[in-house]
């Protein structure tokens, strides 16, 4: 074709040049890669506009300043023409591509067999044809990225019209491709992002599953779940650590059973221990590309199911590696930095949450040990004084409601004093519990057997009156009639048996428990050897109600007394307080026990009103000594009624204001069974108080048989080990046993612990090796008035 063309040879020039242009558009409006559309445009030039060649190169930044063919069509790709291609100074980079790179600027070659074409070059034209040649530097954000080459089979083309269109080809193809890469790299971090929310959404899952997990073994399979349902991966599952360190599949989601069965094979094999070998460096396990990944041990169910990625995340439980977490997903890019961070800090979130668990789990076992000790006889296994008042209680409710009888039954053996001072403790243990067995045997599933003291058992009848708890007595001494044979010796095991009866004896449990004691007594004196309490329930009935309504006239004429019980800290010996006591001075029966009042203003409702007395009386001493610059804080006990009065905290703390107290001057108490007669609101009121900024303490602490759980929720500062316990310290290693664990275990829930009723050095010494942080007692102090406790105190200061 002559390089000055008619009109016809200028026309087709242009019109193959808006073929490719038409063509170009085309491709990148379905474009959806880069590579083909790289194929794509290369194909159009030649086949559809009818060049010889086209040819789109890279540009490497190499030491070689190489070019990299990226697409090519019109001839077949010849590997050392490619590889010499360049955009270096030099022969190899005197190609039309190797120029439009270097000078970023469009290379025409019109006449490709002519010099200055480099030698290299017009040789490749002249074997494939070319006559001219046109190459475009392509941009992509300001920086030249390669090249689209084109060659015509004649001389002189690429003029005019032409080179218009084409450059308009170039300039829309660079364009296509910055906006391939945009979409690219907005997939990729819109991919990234899902990862991550998926990864986020695996740690809150896991963390809600956590806070509700009460078994190990539903937990995990919970966990699984959520990582497969909730969080869109394909499939979970977890495996434990065996004895040979291989892996113990222990739970699974998104793969049945079928699946599971060759994750069992594979976890006892030396790869899956080569997994743990890599995971006890603390990091994870990544594959990719599964079903063509020789390390993954199940490509055929990857090719079968899709599967793209693989994570085994090392799990961790209190300090040891304990297992792993696998999970698989799709997308074989899967399972990046980020996405693995957060699966790591999740794994770590769930060995945290077994370890708690674990924990759990030992503490409600040493609570049950706990539990049993409280409440049990350590020589019999029947229930020990606390749980017999406990039971009592029950079957006198039960009673109440249904309006039947009950008896209650105290068996005192005669000769036991003499048996004690006589044997060792394991010949003794060994007839106490010889008698109770027989005594059982006797009573059978008719009531419930206990042991109230060394000397004495107990029975109650919860569906009985006088006759068949008289007809029981008999068959009880009937039993014990005949010695009991310990180590070669018969032993006495004779008894009398003293019997109270609800209502006509009492309508609580301490009434009714001191009152079949009295019975013993009779019948031992009067050589009955069964007795029935003798006495009227009109004549008490009368005597509580009017000593209840003096009791009323002395809190509103404010004629009660403040004492106060010191306490003492343990180890340094400094005082810190005092526990809060009332104190009745009666006109005509002199000071009256509060045992006899307290309990009655509790049952007749007189409580609220002397709780109320003992806040104001307590504020108003403490405001007189913080008046005079030296003061310690006050207990106050608050009984279960306090806790149902819809005015409690109002009162609390319109007293506060008209004080001026500060938090820290007064302390509540609430004994453990108190708080247990209605858990849920003792837990609403203590909330509450608590709001108020003020210290709570549960007094009698092991008596009210709350569970760790519940323990846990409540807002106390302080647990008061019930003075029961701690008078048997040196006694009896089963107490011991009791305060021992009691601190221990509210240490480690962050609270302090105060041991009441210690009455001698000893056991004051054996707190403090026992790590108790404080005490109350005889042995620190007996009650005092309230205006006498500052002398003492500082008293004790100075020394």
């Amino acid at each position: 074709m002559a390089s000055n063309g008619s009109g016809t040879e200028e026309y087709e020039r242009l019109a193959r040049a808006l073929r490719t242009l038409s063509g170009c558009h085309r491709a990148l409006l379905r474009a959806t890669d880069e590579p083909s559309l790289l194929r794509e445009v290369c194909r159009l030039v030649v086949e559809e506009a009818g060049y010889r060649l086209a040819r789109i190169g890279r540009a490497e930044h190499d030491a070689q300043q190489s070019v990299t063919v990226l697409a090519q069509a019109g001839l077949d790709p010849e590997a050392a023409e490619v590889a010499a291609l360049r955009w270096s100074d030099t022969e190899q980079g005197g190609s039309a591509t190797g120029q439009a790179i270097r000078s970023g600027r469009p290379c025409v070659i019109r006449d490709a067999l002519d010099e200055p074409f480099p030698p290299l070059w017009r040789d490749f034209c002249r074997r494939h044809g070319i006559g001219s040649l046109l190459s475009l530097p392509l941009r992509i954000q300001g920086e030249v990225f390669g090249a689209l080459t084109i060659a015509a089979p004649e001389t002189d083309a690429f003029n005019g019209s032409e080179r218009q269109v084409l450059d308009e080809v170039a300039d829309d193809l660079a364009f296509g491709l910055e906006v391939l890469r945009l979409r690219q790299h907005r997939e990729q971090a819109e991919g990234e992002l899902r990862r991550l929310h998926r990864a986020l959404r695996t740690r809150a899952s896991v963390n809600r599953a956590l806070a509700q997990a009460q078994d190990e073994t539903a937990l995990l399979h919970e966990l699984c779940r959520v990582v497969v349902d909730d969080c869109r991966y394909e499939l979970a599952w977890i495996a434990y650590l065996d004895d040979d360190g291989g892996l113990r599949p222990m739970a699974q989601a998104g793969c049945g059973e079928v699946q599971m069965a060759p994750r069992r094979r594979w976890g006892a094999t030396e790869a899956a221990r080569a997994v743990v070998r890599r995971l006890r460096g603390g990091g994870p396990v990544i594959l990719r590309e599964l079903a063509r990944n020789a390390a993954y041990p199940f490509p055929e169910e990857a090719r079968e199911r899709g599967y793209g990625a693989v994570v085994v995340l090392p799990l961790s439980v209190e300090g040891a590696l304990a297992g792993s977490l696998h999970i698989v997903a799709l997308d074989a890019d899967a399972f990046d930095a980020q996405e693995v961070e957060l699966l790591l800090a999740t794994t770590a979130d769930l060995g945290y949450g077994l370890g708690a668990l674990r924990q759990r789990v030992r503490a409600a076992a040493a609570e049950e040990r706990l539990r049993r000790l409280a409440l049990t006889d350590a020589v019999t296994g029947l229930p020990n004084r606390e749980r017999l008042r406990a039971l009592l209680e029950e079957a006198i409710a039960a009673a109440r409601r249904e309006h039947r009888p009950l008896a209650f039954l105290r068996v005192g053996l005669e000769h036991f004093r003499d048996i004690n001072e006589t044997l060792g403790s394991a010949e003794v243990d060994a007839f106490v519990h010889a008698v109770a067995q027989r005594l059982e045997q006797a009573v059978g599933a008719a009531g419930q057997l206990g042991r109230l003291l060394e000397a004495e058992f107990a029975v109650l009848l919860p569906r009985a009156g006088a006759e068949p708890a008289r007809a029981l007595a008999h068959r009880l001494l009937t039993a014990l009639y005949e010695p009991i044979e310990i180590q070669g010796l018969l032993l006495d095991a004779r008894a009398s048996v003293g019997l109270s009866l609800f209502p006509g004896h009492g309508t609580d449990a301490d009434a009714l428990m001191r009152r079949a004691g009295i019975a013993l007594t009779q019948a031992r004196g009067s050589g009955n050897s069964v007795a029935l309490f003798k006495g009227g329930l009109d004549r008490e009935c009368a005597r509580r109600m009017a000593l209840m309504s003096e009791l009323r006239g002395a809190i509103e004429r404010d004629e009660l007394m403040l004492w106060c019980q010191p306490k003492l800290q343990v180890k340094s010996g400094r005082v810190c307080g005092a526990e809060a006591l009332v104190r009745w001075k009666h006109p005509r029966l002199g000071m009256v026990s509060p045992g006899d009042f307290i309990k009655h203003a509790e049952n007749t409702g007189l409580i609220t009103p002397l709780t109320y007395w003992m806040l104001d009386a307590a504020l108003r001493q403490l405001y007189a000594w913080h008046e005079q610059g030296e003061w310690q804080p006050l207990s106050i006990n608050l009984s279960a009624r306090d806790l149902h009065d819809p005015k409690l905290l109002e009162r609390v703390e319109g007293a506060l204001a008209t004080w001026g107290a500060e938090p820290g001057w007064i302390e509540f108490e609430l004994t453990e069974s108190a708080l247990m007669l209605d858990p849920t609101a003792a837990l609403e009121t203590l909330s509450r108080l608590k709001r108020l900024e003020l210290r709570l303490a549960i007094d009698d602490y092991g008596t009210g048989y709350s569970s760790l759980a519940y323990l846990r929720q409540l807002p106390v500062d302080t647990l008061k080990i019930d003075q029961s316990f701690v008078h048997g310290m040196q006694r009896d290693q089963g107490c011991e046993a009791i305060v021992h664990s009691t601190i221990e275990l509210a240490h480690s829930l962050g609270l302090s612990v105060i041991a009441e009723g210690v009455e001698d050095q000893a056991t004051l010494t054996r707190l403090d090796a026992l790590a108790c942080d404080m005490a109350q007692g005889y042995c620190i102090s007996r009650p005092l008035p309230a205006e006498e406790f500052k002398g003492w105190w500082m008293q004790k200061a100075r020394h």
